[in-house]
């Protein structure tokens, strides 16, 4: 019985280690790892009952209190490993080296999750991991660690065609988003397209935004190259209901009018249409005004009440010319410190511009602020004659020299322009009662120029803050920018051998001389 017990002693050395790899393999199967200790258990206590003395010496030999150092040594090793990872897993940091920080969120996209009162919950579906599963499955790991309320799951409809058509998915590549009872699905998952599809389901309701009409204004139904149906577009997948209005047949601006968009009238409004914007914003409301150059004198002396002041100009700029387009688009890539350009560092293109700046001495009724500048290469032409015979050149004493401001942003203070001060009951000094901001063109928001660099962003970023959505401006998502590298002939054989070749073959020549040393001293 003493020979068969150190037979029993060997099985249950080996019982431990198949119980280990069990739990390993299945660990909701108890049986695989329970079983196997239990009987190795068993096993050494046989072992141990029979050789104690044998059990005694080991315990008490050098070689077991090495062994148990090392053991420790291991244990505590592993111990900090695991201890690491749990910590990198709680606390974890990402670095986008990137030029366009394309493995970056939008400030947009950041400052709508932080805001997230709910959770999300998207579900993809893509065949298999190839193909567009992969960028699509980091995209979502960037909104996963941006915020623990952002949740998702991929799916493949292949293997699960139940699932997709109960959210009525009909093509590959779709996704669902779902917060409480809400849901909506996105053709594909893109930054843009996925931020937006949260914005709609976790804001109730929409803001109404209202177009001008009747004067010449850009049409949101045009979708040629000079209209604004890319506005259109642009605003409903912010969550913004876009109507029109014509204000010489309803004679007020409607109650529900969260912006009212001025967008490049040809033909000067009416005084009775005036003094409904005029009061609409006395009562709160929130207007874009974009101005053309060479049009609208009398709209331009209304909005001089409010210390805006456009000059009777175009805007000529130099550097236009370099990108690609003329002296008469001037770029704009410095903006003022406000909540509407915060962030923003993109260029603006904008195609026949007049200078908009503020007053330099407004009065108690409105404060505005100088939003955008040109560079200090532009200028704002003033004889416009000799610029249209194409012989413009800037004049010290009569020209704006660059930068020149191209839009004015504004707040209205209740108790303005169109209120008598004088009277003895008057809203609480210091109170905001409306929010402006007038641009020098229309031209920049176009269909046909919509997509150039800023121009939509900051369109989008200029109605967001009016409507008293300031989380959602910021930059919307970058396309992706490739930068090729090109080598000459040489360089690519350099890149060739060195690493190939010369690299490896290093340690073999240090070893060969090493060798041949030696023998030379023996």
């Amino acid at each position: 019985m003493k020979a068969f017990s150190r037979i029993l002693g060997w099985i249950g050395l080996v019982l431990i280690f198949l119980g280990a790899a069990g739990y390993l393999i299945a660990p909701i199967f108890m049986g695989f790892h329970v079983i196997p200790w239990a009987l190795a258990f068993l096993a050494l206590s046989v072992f141990a009952s029979y050789h104690p003395a044998e059990i005694r010496a080991f315990l008490t030999s050098r070689s077991a209190r090495y062994g148990a150092g090392s053991a420790l040594s291991v244990l505590l090793v592993t111990g900090i490993v695991v201890l690491a990872a749990i910590l990198t897993l709680k606390h974890s940091a990402r670095y986008d080296l990137t030029e366009n920080r394309r493995f970056s969120l939008a400030p947009q996209t950041v400052k709508v999750l932080d805001h997230l009162k709910a959770e999300i919950r998207v579900t993809a579906f893509f065949q298999g991991e190839l193909g567009l599963a992969g960028p699509a499955r980091d995209l979502l790991d960037q909104y996963a660690h941006q915020t623990r309320r952002f949740r998702y799951q991929m799916i493949d409809p292949d293997r699960n065609p139940d699932r997709a058509k109960a959210l009525g998915i009909t093509s590959y590549s779709m996704a669902v988003v779902e917060s409480g009872g809400s849901s909506e699905k996105i053709p594909e998952i893109t930054e843009s397209k996925l931020t937006n599809a949260i914005v709609r389901i976790t804001r109730p309701g929409r803001k109404a935004v209202y177009l001008l009409t009747g004067h010449g204004e850009r049409d949101p139904k045009d979708a040629e190259k000079t209209g604004f149906s890319q506005v259109e577009k642009s605003l409903t997948e912010q969550n913004f209901e876009v109507k029109s209005l014509l204000l010489m047949r309803e004679k007020t601006v409607p109650a529900d009018c969260a912006v009212l968009i001025v967008a490049g009238p040809e033909k000067d409004l009416l005084p009775e249409e005036t003094r409904a914007i005029s009061a609409y914003l006395e009562r709160g409301g929130n207007a874009l005004f974009m101005i053309e150059p060479e049009t609208v004198p009398e709209l331009v002396r209304f909005l001089a009440r409010y210390h805006v002041k456009i000059g009777n100009d175009i805007i000529v700029d130099k550097m236009g010319r370099l990108f690609g387009g003329s002296y008469l688009m001037p770029l704009v890539a410095r903006y003022a410190e406000h909540p509407m350009t915060e962030g923003f560092k993109l260029t603006s293109f904008f195609p026949t511009a007049r200078s908009v700046s503020s007053d330099q001495d407004p009065a108690e009724g409105a404060s505005t602020v100088d939003l955008a500048f040109t560079g200090e290469q532009a200028w704002a032409e003033t004889d416009l004659a000799r610029l249209h015979q194409g012989q413009a050149a800037p004049d010290p004493g009569r020209d704006m020299a660059g930068p020149v401001p191209v839009a004015v942003v504004g707040a209205l203070k209740a108790g303005g322009p169109e209120q008598d001060r004088q009277a003895s009951k008057g809203p609480p000094a210091g109170k905001t009662a409306g929010r402006f901001v007038v641009f020098g063109d229309s031209d920049f928001a176009t269909n046909g120029y919509y997509g150039f660099q800023g121009n939509g962003n900051l369109f989008t970023a200029a109605v967001s803050w009016l409507a008293g959505e300031d989380d959602l401006i910021a930059i919307r998502p970058k396309e992706d920018k490739t930068q090729p590298l090109m080598l000459t002939a040489n360089q690519a054989k350099l890149v060739l051998w060195v690493p190939l070749v010369l690299l490896p073959l290093l340690p073999l020549i240090a070893g060969v001389l090493v060798f041949v040393r030696r023998r030379a001293r023996q």
